[in-house]
């Protein structure tokens, strides 16, 4: 797969938990956006929750589906599975049917996957807004079993954030691949340092220096510098009252 100075092939990222973290601008988005187009290629489907409208676009161009909370989330969730077909959940509304919708999709998936092995990518943007740290609720019951037990049914789940240490540290540091992007806040630091096999200094002055598309690839013991492609899927550019929604309403 070509992901820019760097690959991985489809092995390395099936039935995986990847951790894309990095502050607003270091390039995240993009990196996930390559990983999503590249997966698809490789004949891995994805389903992508998307708090923003952000990866419409991307994946209805690669043949996917796009869907809201007017959709029957049993039916679409069973032809998916069966058809091994992508989808982006368009969660930009965040409003009780729009949380309705991706449990019931989630969890009628995880029970077909039971039934039936088939190999398959959720990528959760914004991943602290649905299995923030030290908070409870159904969907992120859900998403955290799809990410600590989805490998036996051929479920990967990838993890994009940008407040790293809000996100449930059960989850998050059970990640097999780190692409840590750019973050300068002392509480993001932490988080990296303890994630990467590095000297606490070393990440203090490595992570704030590196520029917008670079990453920190740790995988398998290993940390690689890393810059990924441009993809030609930029979507649009999230107004700022977004994010204010999401912070005034409760999952």
């Amino acid at each position: 797969m070509d992901l820019g100075t760097f690959s991985l092939s489809r092995q390395d990222i099936a039935r995986k938990c990847i951790a894309v973290l990095g502050i607003r601008g270091s390039g995240k988005s993009n990196s996930s956006k390559v990983l999503i187009e590249e997966a698809i290629k490789e004949g891995l489907p994805v389903t992508v929750i998307d708090p923003d409208a952000e990866y419409v676009e991307l994946v209805n161009s690669l043949g996917g589906d796009v869907l809201t909370s007017k959709d029957d989330p049993l039916l679409t969730s069973s032809i998916h599975h069966k058809q091994g077909k992508s989808s982006v959940i368009d969660m930009s509304d965040w409003d009780v049917e729009s949380f309705a919708f991706l449990f019931k999709y989630l969890t009628n998936l995880w029970e077909l996957s039971k039934e039936e092995r088939k190999d398959r990518i959720i990528v959760v943007e914004e991943a602290h807004e649905f299995i923030p740290q030290g908070k409870v609720s159904g969907i992120s019951d859900v998403i955290t079993r799809l990410a600590l037990r989805g490998r036996k049914r051929g479920i990967g789940i990838v993890l994009i954030s940008q407040r790293s240490a809000k996100v449930n540290k059960d989850v998050l540091t059970q990640s097999e691949i780190y692409l840590l992007h750019k973050v300068v806040h002392p509480v993001d630091l932490k988080v990296y340092r303890e994630i990467l096999p590095m000297k606490p200094k070393e990440v203090d002055v490595l992570v704030p220096s590196l520029g917008v598309g670079e990453a920190i690839l740790y995988m398998e013991g290993k940390t690689q510098k890393v810059k990924f492609r441009q993809s030609p899927h930029q979507g649009y550019v999230v107004p700022a009252s977004s994010s204010q929604v999401r912070e005034e309403t409760t999952i």
